[in-house]
């Protein structure tokens, strides 16, 4: 009689849906590489950051229902230090000992640089979503079908740096001084710039900086003599708060960026005359007029336990590794596997993804997205123009 009584309940649960998927005792397994200590580490730390808030949305939840179940997602989130070396021994952790088939990062060139060769090996069996500058060039290479770029930060043809040269040349500019770091990264930005400015007829003068670097008046003031229109700083926001602040002292006002935070702005506001910025969205508006952005910021205090939103430490990145996780799992959804990596990536690279910001692929998996350019003026006046996925 019980065990007939117990048939009939579980029937009729199934009958008006009242059961639901099976939780799978199998997870999805992403591993992140990124630097979360060392030179730029904000950078890792703020993507860090957006998965772990996203993984813990999708697992409170019950996970990401695929063909009738739900499957917690594991997330494993080593810090690199921003070293090659480390980025390389905690990929073949996640490779070969975790099994782990979905990574984010890296961010930092000079690691993805250190782990490109070694993943090759992996072709097909894996996904990785790399920010990294140096990435951009392998896209839609053989041995390279594992790689997304989601976030293009340079010259790619749907990025935004192409769109900011073309805006300075509308303001007249025909000299830019380029005051980089001297690591991978910052060559790399050199090299592909270097062409854009060309074609649009700006002159431009590469001046280098070491990481270690916090007194800039020296290759500040031969920058000055040379009278640009423009400084064009290198992107780590610790080294910009420093570079523009040592830069008005010595005449130089007006700042282009294709990345970084309106932080160094604020602080100078008094003595800049112009401060040209990319983000994703800004944040300090977009909480007053999107609510998505604003129960975001919300969800990161309460989740992290923080009294204020970090906004001047590259949002870009947190955005975009939370909206990632919830893309890859609507790609597995679609896909009706979480293990089925060609299947995933067939789906990511079809869909428009409205999230904190609108994002898509294009064929060879390189980042087609929304963004805001920031102008800041004198006195801290900014004005914000909204750039949407081929509108340029």
């Amino acid at each position: 009689m019980r065990k007939s009584l117990l048939n009939f309940l579980a029937s009729a649960a199934l009958s008006f849906g009242l059961a639901g998927p099976v939780v799978a005792q199998e997870a999805i397994k992403i591993g992140q590489i990124e630097a979360q200590t060392g030179p730029s580490s904000y950078l890792g730390f703020m993507a860090t950051q957006g998965a772990k808030l996203a993984v813990h949305q999708i697992n409170q939840a019950g996970g990401v229902e695929v063909g009738g179940k739900k499957y917690p997602i594991d997330l494993d989130s080593p810090d690199t230090q921003g070293s090659p070396q480390q980025g390389l021994i905690q990929l073949k952790k996640m490779l070969e000992q975790d099994h782990r088939k979905y990574i984010l990062g890296p961010t930092l060139s000079n690691v993805f640089n250190g782990v490109r060769e070694y993943t090759r090996g992996y072709d097909g069996k894996l996904l990785m979503f790399a920010p990294a500058t140096a990435a951009h060039p392998e896209l839609g290479k053989p041995g390279y079908g594992f790689l997304l770029r989601p976030v293009v930060f340079d010259t790619a043809p749907e990025g935004f740096g192409t769109y900011m040269v073309e805006m300075l040349r509308s303001k007249g500019a025909k000299k830019v001084a380029i005051l980089m770091q001297n690591d991978a990264f910052g060559r790399f930005v050199v090299d592909i710039y270097k062409d854009s400015f060309a074609k649009a007829g700006i002159e431009i003068q590469t001046h280098w900086f070491e990481a270690s670097t916090k007194d800039y008046s020296a290759v500040l003031a031969r920058i000055a003599a040379w009278k640009p229109d423009y400084l064009f700083p290198g992107y780590t926001d610790a080294a910009l708060y420093d570079i523009v602040q040592q830069a008005t002292q010595l005449g130089l006002t007006k700042f282009w960026l294709v990345r970084g935070s309106l932080g160094p702005a604020i602080r100078n506001k008094a003595s800049i005359d112009e401060y040209i910025a990319y983000m994703p969205k800004y944040f300090e508006e977009a909480e007053k007029t999107d609510p998505k952005v604003a129960k975001f910021i919300k969800d990161y205090k309460d989740f992290f336990k923080v009294k204020d939103f970090p906004y001047d430490l590259a949002p870009l990145l947190q955005m975009a590794s939370y909206d990632h996780v919830f893309m890859l799992a609507e790609a597995m959804k679609r896909a009706g596997s979480i293990n089925d990596v060609a299947a995933v990536k067939k789906e990511l690279l079809s869909m428009t993804y409205d999230g904190l910001w609108v994002q898509k692929f294009d064929s060879v998996g390189g980042g087609i997205h929304s963004y805001e350019i920031a102008e800041v003026r004198r006195g801290g006046a900014i004005k914000t123009t909204l750039v949407k996925p081929g509108s340029k």
